[in-house]
């Protein structure tokens, strides 16, 4: 099953620090802790977490916000996101590490909206059939276990074609997608076929059995 530990460094090195960027969505709720002085606009965001989200589950501590510390940014991103759309309990490994990216940036809300409009038209379920969370989870894993690539090269797109449709995509659009790009080759390593894992194991031991059958029949002669 898939460790939510996994994607930590990734998305860690692709938030930064400290930010006021004005045009981001987040400055709609700036934090009190002081001035971004690259904007010279109020801090809203440190480390991908949000001033809003941080005082929903901290309350207003400028001090911990600015400092997020390690073991409060893993319990946000653990029990807040990765949690929330169920990632232990997913297969894969980048299976999950992409649902729980949606979920970092478009809120567990959204993607989880996101996920269900993608396997509806990916794969052709009902509304019905993608509902739940346990729904979503059962039925990612068993896309998962008939072709992984086509499920995961399908969330790249329908992720990549998300942030294309967005009214701010011409300020951020080239780093979100850089950073897709970069989140593809950290996953690369977990997207292998499942059938096709089974098929070489089978060969494998065929090939072993003719072996072992030639030598016993080269040894008893």
């Amino acid at each position: 099953m898939a460790n939510y530990k996994d994607a930590v460094n990734f998305i860690k090195e692709w938030e930064g620090g400290i930010s006021g960027h004005p045009d981001d969505n987040a400055s709609a709720n700036p934090s009190p802790c002081g001035v971004d002085p690259r904007y010279n606009a109020p801090i809203h965001t440190n480390k991908g977490v949000t001033w809003q989200t941080f005082v929903g589950i901290y309350g207003q501590s400028c001090d911990l916000f600015l400092e997020m510390p390690q073991n409060i940014w893993l319990d946000i991103y653990k029990n807040h996101y990765w949690d929330k759309i169920g990632g232990d309990a997913l297969y894969n490994q980048a299976i999950a590490n992409a649902y729980a990216s949606w979920a970092w940036g478009s809120g567990v809300g959204g993607a989880n909206n996101l996920m269900r409009q993608f396997l509806m038209d990916e794969y052709g379920y009902s509304y019905s059939d993608v509902m739940l969370p346990e729904q979503r989870i059962l039925i990612l894993n068993w896309e998962t276990r008939k072709d992984v690539e086509r499920l995961f090269y399908g969330l790249v797109k329908a992720r990549s074609d998300f942030y294309n449709q967005l009214e701010d995509s011409a300020t951020f659009g080239a780093g979100w997608n850089n950073r897709l790009d970069a989140f593809v080759k950290h996953n690369k390593k977990y997207i292998t076929t499942q059938s096709g894992k089974d098929k070489t194991y089978i060969i494998i031991a065929l090939t072993l059995l003719v072996i072992a059958v030639l030598v016993y029949f080269i040894l008893i002669q």
